[in-house]
Protein backbone atom coordinates (compact mmCIF):
# COMPACT_ATOMS: atom_id res chain seq x y z
CA UNK A 1 0.00 0.00 0.00
CA UNK A 2 2.98 2.82 0.63
CA UNK A 3 4.54 1.55 -2.16
CA UNK A 4 1.65 1.99 -4.43
CA UNK A 5 1.03 5.67 -2.75
CA UNK A 6 4.74 6.84 -2.78
CA UNK A 7 4.88 5.62 -6.56
CA UNK A 8 1.77 7.99 -7.15
CA UNK A 9 3.20 10.88 -5.52
CA UNK A 10 6.39 10.45 -7.94
CA UNK A 11 4.85 9.75 -11.13
CA UNK A 12 2.23 12.64 -11.11
CA UNK A 13 5.29 14.60 -10.62
CA UNK A 14 7.87 13.17 -12.86
CA UNK A 15 5.02 12.98 -15.69
CA UNK A 16 4.39 17.05 -15.42
CA UNK A 17 8.35 17.90 -15.08
CA UNK A 18 9.18 15.41 -17.76
CA UNK A 19 6.47 17.15 -19.99
CA UNK A 20 7.61 20.74 -18.98
CA UNK A 21 11.37 19.95 -19.32
CA UNK A 22 11.14 18.16 -22.76
CA UNK A 23 9.05 21.30 -24.50
CA UNK A 24 11.23 23.68 -23.31
CA UNK A 25 14.35 21.81 -24.75
CA UNK A 26 11.94 21.41 -27.85
CA UNK A 27 11.25 25.25 -27.90
CA UNK A 28 14.96 26.16 -27.61
CA UNK A 29 15.70 23.49 -30.46
CA UNK A 30 13.44 24.61 -32.98
CA UNK A 31 14.41 28.08 -32.50
CA UNK A 32 17.61 27.16 -34.53
CA UNK A 33 16.09 24.34 -36.83
CA UNK A 34 12.54 25.90 -37.41
CA UNK A 35 14.10 28.82 -39.35
CA UNK A 36 16.32 26.71 -41.07
CA UNK A 37 13.51 24.16 -42.65
CA UNK A 38 11.57 26.51 -43.93
CA UNK A 39 14.74 28.49 -45.35
CA UNK A 40 15.55 25.25 -47.32
CA UNK A 41 12.12 25.13 -48.69
CA UNK A 42 10.50 22.38 -45.98
CA UNK A 43 7.19 22.84 -45.54
CA UNK A 44 4.60 21.59 -42.53
CA UNK A 45 5.22 18.17 -43.20
CA UNK A 46 9.08 18.37 -43.10
CA UNK A 47 8.87 19.67 -39.71
CA UNK A 48 6.32 17.58 -38.01
CA UNK A 49 8.83 14.90 -39.10
CA UNK A 50 12.07 16.69 -38.12
CA UNK A 51 10.13 17.83 -34.34
CA UNK A 52 9.03 14.06 -34.07
CA UNK A 53 12.98 12.82 -34.06
CA UNK A 54 14.16 16.21 -32.53
CA UNK A 55 11.51 14.56 -29.51
CA UNK A 56 13.19 11.49 -29.64
CA UNK A 57 16.43 12.92 -28.97
CA UNK A 58 15.74 14.76 -26.10
CA UNK A 59 14.06 12.57 -24.41
CA UNK A 60 17.63 10.89 -23.07
CA UNK A 61 18.21 14.46 -21.62
CA UNK A 62 14.85 14.90 -19.69
CA UNK A 63 14.15 12.00 -18.36
CA UNK A 64 17.29 11.66 -15.52
CA UNK A 65 16.58 15.65 -14.83
CA UNK A 66 12.81 14.66 -14.74
CA UNK A 67 13.12 11.62 -12.43
CA UNK A 68 15.29 13.33 -10.17
CA UNK A 69 13.01 16.82 -9.89
CA UNK A 70 9.72 14.08 -9.56
CA UNK A 71 11.84 12.07 -6.15
CA UNK A 72 12.49 15.73 -4.94
CA UNK A 73 9.03 17.03 -5.36
CA UNK A 74 7.00 14.05 -3.73
CA UNK A 75 9.23 13.92 -0.67
CA UNK A 76 9.24 17.66 -0.29
CA UNK A 77 5.29 17.91 -0.05
CA UNK A 78 5.70 14.86 2.07
CA UNK A 79 7.97 15.98 4.57
CA UNK A 80 6.08 19.86 4.15
CA UNK A 81 2.78 18.13 5.04
CA UNK A 82 4.20 16.21 8.14
CA UNK A 83 3.65 12.68 6.55
CA UNK A 84 7.12 11.55 6.66
CA UNK A 85 6.91 12.39 10.25
CA UNK A 86 3.74 10.25 10.64
CA UNK A 87 5.54 7.58 9.15
CA UNK A 88 8.09 7.19 10.84
CA UNK A 89 6.04 7.24 13.69
CA UNK A 90 3.82 4.21 12.61
CA UNK A 91 7.16 2.26 12.12
CA UNK A 92 8.44 3.10 8.84
CA UNK A 93 12.38 3.18 8.36
CA UNK A 94 13.96 4.61 5.62
CA UNK A 95 15.01 2.25 4.10
CA UNK A 96 11.55 1.39 3.76
CA UNK A 97 10.51 4.74 1.10
CA UNK A 98 13.82 3.53 -0.83
CA UNK A 99 11.63 0.80 -2.18
CA UNK A 100 9.04 2.57 -4.77
CA UNK A 101 11.86 5.14 -5.98
CA UNK A 102 14.24 2.19 -6.71
CA UNK A 103 11.13 0.33 -8.33
CA UNK A 104 11.07 4.29 -9.99
CA UNK A 105 14.39 4.75 -10.93
CA UNK A 106 15.07 1.06 -12.41
CA UNK A 107 12.00 1.86 -14.86
CA UNK A 108 13.43 5.33 -15.60
CA UNK A 109 16.69 3.79 -16.56
CA UNK A 110 15.32 1.02 -18.59
CA UNK A 111 13.17 3.89 -20.66
CA UNK A 112 16.36 5.93 -21.21
CA UNK A 113 18.62 2.93 -21.95
CA UNK A 114 16.12 1.71 -24.64
CA UNK A 115 15.87 5.04 -26.10
CA UNK A 116 19.88 5.35 -26.20
CA UNK A 117 20.62 1.91 -27.75
CA UNK A 118 18.02 2.02 -29.91
CA UNK A 119 15.80 4.94 -31.17
CA UNK A 120 18.52 7.68 -30.24
CA UNK A 121 20.71 6.64 -33.40
CA UNK A 122 17.65 6.77 -35.94
CA UNK A 123 16.33 9.97 -34.57
CA UNK A 124 19.87 11.56 -35.17
CA UNK A 125 19.91 9.90 -38.53
CA UNK A 126 16.54 11.22 -39.52
CA UNK A 127 17.33 14.29 -38.57
CA UNK A 128 20.13 15.07 -40.47
CA UNK A 129 19.05 12.83 -43.33
CA UNK A 130 15.75 15.38 -43.61
CA UNK A 131 18.24 18.55 -43.43
CA UNK A 132 20.43 16.97 -46.55
CA UNK A 133 17.10 16.43 -48.73
CA UNK A 134 15.82 20.26 -47.81
CA UNK A 135 19.33 21.21 -49.14
CA UNK A 136 18.80 19.67 -52.44
CA UNK A 137 15.03 21.28 -52.82
CA UNK A 138 16.40 24.81 -51.88
CA UNK A 139 19.16 24.49 -54.71
CA UNK A 140 16.48 24.47 -57.03
CA UNK A 141 15.92 28.74 -56.38
CA UNK A 142 20.12 28.86 -56.68
CA UNK A 143 22.58 29.95 -54.38
CA UNK A 144 22.15 33.17 -52.33
CA UNK A 145 24.38 35.74 -52.25
CA UNK A 146 27.06 36.84 -49.81
CA UNK A 147 25.70 34.12 -47.21
CA UNK A 148 27.70 31.07 -46.09
CA UNK A 149 25.60 28.02 -47.14
CA UNK A 150 25.99 25.01 -45.09
CA UNK A 151 23.40 22.79 -46.44
CA UNK A 152 25.56 19.57 -47.09
CA UNK A 153 28.06 17.88 -44.80
CA UNK A 154 31.16 18.87 -44.84
CA UNK A 155 30.81 21.50 -47.42
CA UNK A 156 30.64 25.52 -46.87
CA UNK A 157 29.43 27.72 -49.99
CA UNK A 158 30.16 31.49 -49.89
CA UNK A 159 29.95 33.79 -53.43
CA UNK A 160 29.75 37.71 -53.45
CA UNK A 161 27.96 37.87 -56.62
CA UNK A 162 25.44 35.61 -57.88
CA UNK A 163 23.44 36.57 -60.72
CA UNK A 164 19.87 34.78 -60.93
CA UNK A 165 21.20 32.08 -58.79
CA UNK A 166 23.20 30.28 -60.76
CA UNK A 167 25.67 32.45 -62.17
CA UNK A 168 28.53 32.96 -59.37
CA UNK A 169 31.64 35.42 -59.20
CA UNK A 170 34.55 35.03 -56.42
CA UNK A 171 33.38 31.32 -55.47
CA UNK A 172 34.91 29.89 -52.47
CA UNK A 173 34.56 26.49 -51.16
CA UNK A 174 35.25 24.72 -48.37
CA UNK A 175 35.88 21.02 -48.47
CA UNK A 176 35.79 18.30 -46.06
CA UNK A 177 34.46 15.49 -47.64
CA UNK A 178 37.50 13.71 -48.53
CA UNK A 179 38.63 11.26 -46.53
CA UNK A 180 41.79 12.06 -45.03
CA UNK A 181 41.94 15.84 -45.98
CA UNK A 182 40.39 18.89 -46.13
CA UNK A 183 40.93 22.53 -48.19
CA UNK A 184 39.53 25.39 -49.87
CA UNK A 185 38.65 25.43 -53.71
CA UNK A 186 38.24 29.48 -54.83
CA UNK A 187 37.11 30.76 -58.46
CA UNK A 188 36.44 33.86 -59.58
CA UNK A 189 33.77 33.11 -61.73
CA UNK A 190 31.41 29.98 -61.67
CA UNK A 191 27.85 27.83 -62.87
CA UNK A 192 25.99 25.95 -61.28
CA UNK A 193 24.30 23.58 -63.02
CA UNK A 194 21.21 20.97 -61.74
CA UNK A 195 21.29 17.65 -63.27
CA UNK A 196 19.57 14.37 -62.52
CA UNK A 197 20.39 13.00 -59.22
CA UNK A 198 23.79 15.33 -59.07
CA UNK A 199 24.39 19.72 -58.86
CA UNK A 200 27.55 20.66 -60.70
CA UNK A 201 29.45 23.40 -60.07
CA UNK A 202 31.52 24.88 -63.27
CA UNK A 203 34.04 26.78 -62.03
CA UNK A 204 36.69 28.86 -64.09
CA UNK A 205 39.79 30.78 -63.47
CA UNK A 206 41.06 29.41 -59.88
CA UNK A 207 42.69 27.42 -57.33
CA UNK A 208 42.81 25.21 -54.60
CA UNK A 209 44.58 24.31 -51.65
CA UNK A 210 44.38 21.13 -49.42
CA UNK A 211 45.69 19.91 -46.69
CA UNK A 212 46.03 16.38 -45.43
CA UNK A 213 44.31 15.84 -41.25
CA UNK A 214 47.53 15.38 -39.34
CA UNK A 215 48.75 18.75 -41.62
CA UNK A 216 51.89 16.82 -43.07
CA UNK A 217 51.22 17.06 -46.59
CA UNK A 218 50.09 19.83 -48.79
CA UNK A 219 48.19 19.61 -52.20
CA UNK A 220 48.08 22.73 -54.27
CA UNK A 221 46.39 23.18 -57.49
CA UNK A 222 45.54 25.87 -60.39
CA UNK A 223 42.82 26.11 -63.12
CA UNK A 224 41.00 26.94 -65.87
CA UNK A 225 38.20 24.88 -65.49
CA UNK A 226 37.28 22.53 -62.58
CA UNK A 227 33.54 20.56 -62.37
CA UNK A 228 32.85 19.50 -59.12
CA UNK A 229 29.92 17.55 -58.25
CA UNK A 230 27.59 16.99 -55.53
CA UNK A 231 25.39 14.18 -55.34
CA UNK A 232 21.59 15.28 -55.04
CA UNK A 233 20.25 11.96 -53.56
CA UNK A 234 21.40 10.73 -50.19
CA UNK A 235 23.52 7.61 -51.10
CA UNK A 236 22.78 4.17 -49.44
CA UNK A 237 25.64 3.62 -48.16
CA UNK A 238 26.84 7.09 -47.07
CA UNK A 239 29.26 7.87 -43.84
CA UNK A 240 27.41 7.86 -40.99
CA UNK A 241 28.96 10.08 -37.80
CA UNK A 242 29.29 8.89 -34.52
CA UNK A 243 25.99 9.32 -33.02
CA UNK A 244 23.80 7.86 -35.74
CA UNK A 245 25.80 4.02 -35.86
CA UNK A 246 24.66 1.27 -33.82
CA UNK A 247 26.70 -0.55 -31.33
CA UNK A 248 27.80 -3.00 -33.16
CA UNK A 249 29.31 -0.41 -36.22
CA UNK A 250 30.62 1.77 -33.44
CA UNK A 251 32.42 -1.27 -31.95
CA UNK A 252 33.90 -2.31 -35.40
CA UNK A 253 35.16 1.06 -36.41
CA UNK A 254 36.58 1.21 -32.82
CA UNK A 255 39.22 -1.56 -33.54
CA UNK A 256 40.05 -0.28 -37.43
CA UNK A 257 43.68 -0.83 -37.27
CA UNK A 258 43.94 2.05 -40.32
CA UNK A 259 42.27 4.82 -37.82
CA UNK A 260 44.30 6.90 -35.88
CA UNK A 261 44.45 5.89 -32.18
CA UNK A 262 42.15 9.54 -30.80
CA UNK A 263 39.32 8.88 -33.66
CA UNK A 264 39.45 4.97 -32.62
CA UNK A 265 39.20 6.23 -28.64
CA UNK A 266 36.01 8.76 -29.95
CA UNK A 267 33.92 5.99 -31.60
CA UNK A 268 34.97 3.28 -28.52
CA UNK A 269 33.82 6.33 -26.10
CA UNK A 270 30.57 6.98 -27.79
CA UNK A 271 29.93 3.15 -27.34
CA UNK A 272 30.37 2.77 -23.84
CA UNK A 273 28.03 6.64 -23.64
CA UNK A 274 25.20 4.79 -24.98
CA UNK A 275 25.12 2.50 -21.76
CA UNK A 276 26.77 4.85 -19.18
CA UNK A 277 24.54 8.22 -19.65
CA UNK A 278 21.68 5.99 -18.75
CA UNK A 279 23.08 5.52 -15.41
CA UNK A 280 22.24 9.03 -14.55
CA UNK A 281 18.68 8.30 -14.25
CA UNK A 282 19.23 4.83 -12.14
CA UNK A 283 21.55 6.98 -9.54
CA UNK A 284 19.62 10.60 -9.40
CA UNK A 285 16.32 9.83 -7.96
CA UNK A 286 18.03 8.67 -4.85
CA UNK A 287 19.31 11.77 -4.05
CA UNK A 288 15.71 12.90 -4.15
CA UNK A 289 14.40 11.35 -1.19
CA UNK A 290 16.99 12.65 1.32
CA UNK A 291 17.17 16.02 0.30
CA UNK A 292 13.10 16.16 -0.24
CA UNK A 293 13.15 15.28 3.35
CA UNK A 294 15.47 17.79 4.61
CA UNK A 295 14.49 20.84 2.51
CA UNK A 296 10.45 20.70 3.79
CA UNK A 297 8.98 23.10 1.84
CA UNK A 298 6.57 23.05 -0.51
CA UNK A 299 7.12 25.20 -3.20
CA UNK A 300 8.23 23.62 -6.65
CA UNK A 301 11.02 26.63 -7.37
CA UNK A 302 13.31 25.28 -4.73
CA UNK A 303 12.77 21.57 -6.12
CA UNK A 304 13.04 22.03 -9.68
CA UNK A 305 16.38 24.99 -8.79
CA UNK A 306 18.15 22.17 -6.72
CA UNK A 307 17.43 19.52 -9.17
CA UNK A 308 18.86 21.33 -11.99
CA UNK A 309 21.75 22.20 -10.54
CA UNK A 310 22.55 18.72 -9.57
CA UNK A 311 21.52 17.75 -13.20
CA UNK A 312 24.56 20.43 -14.57
CA UNK A 313 26.63 18.99 -11.91
CA UNK A 314 25.77 15.20 -13.73
CA UNK A 315 26.31 16.58 -16.57
CA UNK A 316 29.48 18.56 -16.46
CA UNK A 317 31.09 15.71 -14.80
CA UNK A 318 30.08 13.03 -17.52
CA UNK A 319 31.22 15.23 -19.89
CA UNK A 320 34.81 15.92 -18.14
CA UNK A 321 34.95 12.28 -18.29
CA UNK A 322 33.91 11.84 -21.77
CA UNK A 323 36.57 14.15 -22.23
CA UNK A 324 39.16 12.04 -20.56
CA UNK A 325 38.71 9.05 -22.30
CA UNK A 326 38.70 10.91 -25.96
CA UNK A 327 42.09 11.96 -25.43
CA UNK A 328 43.08 8.42 -23.48
CA UNK A 329 43.68 9.68 -20.15
CA UNK A 330 41.57 6.93 -19.08
CA UNK A 331 40.26 4.01 -20.16
CA UNK A 332 36.26 4.87 -21.72
CA UNK A 333 34.54 2.22 -19.36
CA UNK A 334 36.78 3.56 -16.35
CA UNK A 335 36.31 7.10 -17.29
CA UNK A 336 32.50 7.22 -17.84
CA UNK A 337 31.69 5.06 -14.40
CA UNK A 338 33.06 7.77 -12.27
CA UNK A 339 30.07 10.48 -12.39
CA UNK A 340 27.66 7.87 -11.82
CA UNK A 341 29.70 5.80 -9.25
CA UNK A 342 30.40 9.64 -7.55
CA UNK A 343 26.46 10.56 -7.30
CA UNK A 344 25.75 7.22 -6.11
CA UNK A 345 27.99 7.32 -2.83
CA UNK A 346 26.80 11.14 -2.45
CA UNK A 347 23.40 9.16 -2.29
CA UNK A 348 24.66 6.35 0.46
CA UNK A 349 26.34 9.30 2.54
CA UNK A 350 22.78 11.10 2.18
CA UNK A 351 20.99 7.97 3.02
CA UNK A 352 22.81 7.08 6.20
CA UNK A 353 23.06 11.12 7.08
CA UNK A 354 18.72 10.17 7.06
CA UNK A 355 19.03 7.58 9.23
CA UNK A 356 21.13 8.91 11.57
CA UNK A 357 18.47 11.64 11.66
CA UNK A 358 15.63 9.78 12.06
CA UNK A 359 16.92 7.84 14.99
CA UNK A 360 17.45 10.51 17.03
Amino acid sequence: MLTRYLLREILSNFLAVVLVTLLLLFLTRMADFGPEIFARGGGLEDLVRFSGNLAVFLLPFALPLAALVGVLLAFMRLAHDQELLALSALGFSPARLYRPVFYFALGIFALTLALNLGLLPRAKKGMRDLLYTLATRRLERGLPEKTPVDWFPGLIFYAEKVKRGFYLKHLYLFDETHTGKKGLIYARKGRLLLREGELELVLQEGEGHFLSRDLREVENFYFGEYRYRIPLHLPETRELKRGEMGLSELWARAHRGDLPPRKRRKYLTEFYQRFFYPLAALVLPFLGLPLGARLKASGRGLALTAGLILYLLYYLCFSLATTLAENGYLPPPLALSLPPAGMALVAVLLARDLEKREAL
